[in-house]
């Protein structure tokens, strides 16, 4: 990767450069705050080119959604243009960079710590998805099966495949823990595969129509001014045109739990119906004039299904060596599965409580073959 100080003086940036200083820890990107003598400041971030593998299409999306946005007069960050003219600069390492504009006076969040920020984060994510409704131009599908779980699934056979050669190569003893380690895990996963699959159809034929949607709407993609209401959403690497309520769902995933994604106490993981509920009330406040009756039915169940869907990535990785998550320590992704299959089990139990406030809330009924294991 090269020197973010250099990489800085390839993009339009109108204002002198003070210093280049990294910026959190992302999962995927690497981050940085460019501080100028100006007020304005700016983000400049080396996109990962392994998880993405058309960058130069998945800036251009970014662009046609953040110019729609703004000209709808909503709030959002603006891209800066390589001195090329591209919305990125690819350095000589073979490195995308791009650049855009720091929002300032906003925070962050890991993990919702009360139910007023459930709540605004729900508005956000039903804002986002509002916004972007009236929306008619194409972007390009840059993460071919993104959500597709029956794309997961032939992933996941690969890596048990994988895993199972590496268990019987007697030089390998990493391999056969691995492989004993996760064997009832792997039978959680494919204790749910026929119902995930009928899920997935509807998105697959259109029954739940496509729409734009950010595809990663956990509360650490989305800005908050000092009052805790939402200014914008950030991270719009995977903005692309499938159902909504992949929104939806990775949201309730993110809020409901009261704990990160990778806390190891599984007895306090847990899908809280109170904040779900505060969620849902901020969403539909704001994306229930859009959603038609197949959208609005199938709300609750999409939290199962991108939970579900995480729990098994977090395994896949696991099993394959730690190749796509960043991780801390030995086992973290372990960790997060078997986090994430706890607030699964969760939902699964509470999901006709969780059916019931929809009913009553969007007046439509709940499709009776999705129900609770």
């Amino acid at each position: 990767m090269g020197d973010a100080q250099l990489i800085v003086t390839h993009f339009c940036i109108p204002e002198h450069v003070m210093c280049v200083a990294a910026l959190g820890e992302g999962f995927i990107n690497k981050t940085f705050l460019v501080k100028t003598s100006a007020r304005q400041q700016y983000i400049l971030q080396c996109k990962n080119r392994s998880v993405f593998p058309n960058i130069p299409a998945m800036m251009e999306n970014i662009s046609k959604v953040t110019h729609h946005i703004l000209s709808e007069g909503g709030n959002t960050f603006r891209l800066v243009a390589a001195k090329d003219g591209k919305w990125y600069h690819k350095d000589t390492d073979g490195e995308y960079w791009a650049c855009f504009t720091y929002i300032p006076d906003t925070y962050t969040f890991e993990h919702a710590v009360d139910i007023d920020l459930v709540r605004a984060g729900g508005q956000g994510v039903g804002l986002f998805n509002s916004q972007m409704a009236g929306f008619t131009g194409f972007l390009e599908d840059t993460l071919p099966g993104f959500h597709n779980i029956s794309y997961r699934f032939e992933q996941f056979a690969g890596s048990l495949k994988r895993a199972q050669s590496r268990s019987s190569d007697a030089n390998e003893s990493n391999g056969i823990s691995h492989l004993e380690e996760v064997s009832s895990l792997v039978e959680e996963v494919y204790s749910r595969k026929e119902q995930m699959e009928a899920f997935w159809e509807l998105v697959r034929s259109g029954t739940l129509p496509r729409r734009v949607s950010h595809n990663d709407t956990k509360l650490s993609n989305f800005l908050f001014d000092k009052d805790r209401q939402v200014v914008c959403a950030i991270d719009l690497d995977t903005v692309m045109q499938t159902t909504v309520l992949f929104d939806f769902g990775d949201a309730i995933r993110s809020y409901s739990n009261p704990f990160p994604e990778d806390h190891p106490r599984l007895e306090e993981v847990k899908m809280d119906l109170e904040r779900f509920s505060a969620f849902s009330q901020g969403y539909l406040s704001k994306a229930a004039w859009f959603l038609n009756k197949e959208e609005k039915t199938h709300l609750a169940f999409s939290a199962l299904y991108i939970t579900y869907e995480q729990y098994l990535r977090f395994l896949m990785d696991y099993m394959d060596g730690d190749t796509y998550y960043r991780t801390r320590y030995p086992g973290h992704n372990l960790v997060r599965a078997r986090s994430q299959l706890a607030l699964l089990k969760s939902m699964e139990a509470q999901l006709p409580a969780m059916q019931h406030l929809y009913r009553n809330r969007v007046g439509v009924p709940v499709l009776s073959a999705f129900q609770p294991f």
